[in-house]
């Protein structure tokens, strides 16, 4: 009852912040942002198409239910209400004791997040994809746990669909998504050695980069050399000698947060990041409880994050696109803090039963009368 009355104070809160805002046209319409870009081709005054957000304005304009407020509003609704439940259906386990507190716990944490909450506030692209993005893990999670082929094959042209419109608004997303689904049957999280994992992702990198084949990722990275503001890293990835220390140092800059240019990234960290690093060590510690879906997430954590931290050197960049990272390890948590507190449960029913059984016995054996020969009980885990 707490979590849920939580989420709602949290939800209501910034409906009244988005309200307040709304209410100042010259602040909520700030100029200086992709929104403006995105507003300009709706309304047919721009020509440049950098990805398939306006062009969805554009045609909204064209049937006369375009505007730009109504979008906002459109957005707003999905990024306070939506995205936030839906996580939290995606992170709860059908069978699990603990769902609706899952369930709220992974809700609150999408209500509190800061970023998709100041994407809400204008016609950003990012919470569309958002939403996007969890339609496909809902999808990809049906099509692991169903045994229907019919079913099966529905939800993988879905996922293969979604992954497509994820394509037309960031490629390396949409590549992400769509590689992780083909692949993650092939990745076993619980039993690959974290060493293997590291060597292989190491040796994979490295050759890539002698071939030359990072290069177009390298040359779109070098367009952040040209962004004022200073939250530049200053990461070039130009030397063979130092590329995985430089690539590390992304990673902790960028995904861990680890990068301190103002007092906007330190607050970041503490509400966005800390908590990720928690759970992302907590995943690790305790991966033997992972599932097939759990597979699923690892496989898109590690190809969508190694790509957009080799093409972004931006941290204001990295805080959009690390939300599909953060939501992946999110839930592969939530999912394995359920299944390893049902393992627990089992052990230790399993335990007593076993104790029963031994102290019937000893009962039948002292009075002469025949017990069972053996335990049976066996140890079994309920959740999928």
């Amino acid at each position: 009852m707490k979590y849920r009355l939580l989420f709602t104070f949290l939800t209501l809160s910034k409906i009244s912040i988005f309200i307040y805002i709304f209410l100042f046209p010259a602040v909520f319409f700030g100029g200086g942002n992709d929104s403006e870009f995105y507003d300009s081709y709706a309304l047919g005054e721009d020509s440049e198409i950098p990805n398939i957000w306006p062009v969805i304005l554009r045609t909204l304009n064209e049937y006369g239910l375009y505007s730009r407020k109504g979008v906002s509003f459109f957005l707003a609704f999905l990024g306070i209400l939506v995205i936030p439940l839906l996580v939290g259906k995606l992170a709860a386990i059908k069978n699990s004791p603990m769902r609706q507190r899952v369930f709220w716990i992974a809700a609150i944490f999408m209500a509190a997040y800061p970023t998709l909450f100041f994407y809400t506030f204008d016609i950003y692209r990012d919470v569309f994809m958002v939403f996007l993005f969890v339609l496909g893990l809902m999808s990809v999670r049906k099509f692991i746990v169903t045994v229907d082929i019919a079913e099966k094959i529905l939800h993988a042209l879905l996922i293969t669909l979604i992954s497509y419109f994820l394509y037309l608004f960031r490629p390396y997303l949409g590549f992400g998504f769509f590689i992780s689904f083909v692949g993650f049957n092939y990745f076993q999280f619980k039993k690959i050695s974290l060493l293997f994992l590291l060597a292989a992702l190491v040796a994979a990198l490295n050759i890539l980069f002698l071939l030359g084949l990072l290069q177009p990722i390298f040359a779109y990275r070098g367009n952040f050399d040209d962004m004022d503001g200073g939250s530049n890293i200053g990461i070039r990835f130009d030397s063979i000698a130092i590329f995985i220390p430089d690539f590390i140092k992304s990673f902790l800059y960028q995904i861990f947060g680890l990068y301190f240019p103002n007092y906007f990234a330190i607050a970041v960290f503490l509400i966005e990041s800390l908590p990720f690093i928690f759970m992302f060590f907590y995943l690790i510690k305790n991966r033997r409880h992972s599932n097939a879906f759990v597979n699923y997430l690892i496989v898109f954590f590690i190809s969508y994050s190694t790509i957009w931290l080799l093409g972004n050197d931006n941290l204001g960049t990295a805080v959009r696109l690390r939300v599909y990272s953060y939501i992946s390890v999110l839930l592969a948590c939530a999912i394995i803090y359920q299944r390893k507190l049902a393992f627990h449960a089992s052990v230790k029913k399993f335990r007593l039963r076993k104790k029963k059984t031994g102290t019937a016995v000893s009962n039948a054996s002292a009075s002469g009368t025949a017990g069972p020969a053996s335990d049976t009980a066996c140890l079994s885990v309920p959740l999928p």
